[in-house]
Formats: C-alpha cells, sequence, structure tokens
C-alpha cells in the first residue's frame, strides 16, 4: 500500500464528525507531518469535483492567502 491508500482507506469509515476533527487538529497543530494527509484528502476531494465546484474551491483558497 503507499501513503494514498493508507490515508484514504483510514479515512473510508469515518464520520463527517471525525473527518472535521482530523481536520481541525491538523490545522490547530500546525504539524508538518499532517500535510501529506490533508493534501491527500485535498487530491481526492478536487478530482470528484466539477468545474463550478473547482472554481469556488480556488476562490476560496485565493481569498484565504
Amino acid at each position: 500500500m503507499d501513503i494514498r491508500q493508507i490515508i484514504l482507506s483510514n479515512m473510508k469509515n469515518k464520520s463527517k464528525e471525525e473527518i472535521k476533527g482530523f481536520i481541525q487538529d491538523a490545522v490547530n497543530e500546525k504539524e508538518e507531518l499532517a500535510l501529506p494527509g490533508m493534501g491527500i484528502l485535498f487530491e481526492a476531494m478536487w478530482e470528484k469535483r466539477n468545474e463550478d465546484q473547482k472554481d469556488m474551491l480556488t476562490s476560496w483558497i485565493k481569498e484565504s492567502v
């Protein structure tokens, strides 16, 4: 298994609240070790979005940086 498969497998059966908690913990702790996992979750989400949703996400990112 590669890291993508491990992260996605670990998240697959989590509730929305558990996933939100994972994300919030990663943001709060500012741990660089969490960055690959966050990137993999972002990649998985991005791949399932349509162009309008991708435009919205990129707008949110632009506003946030």
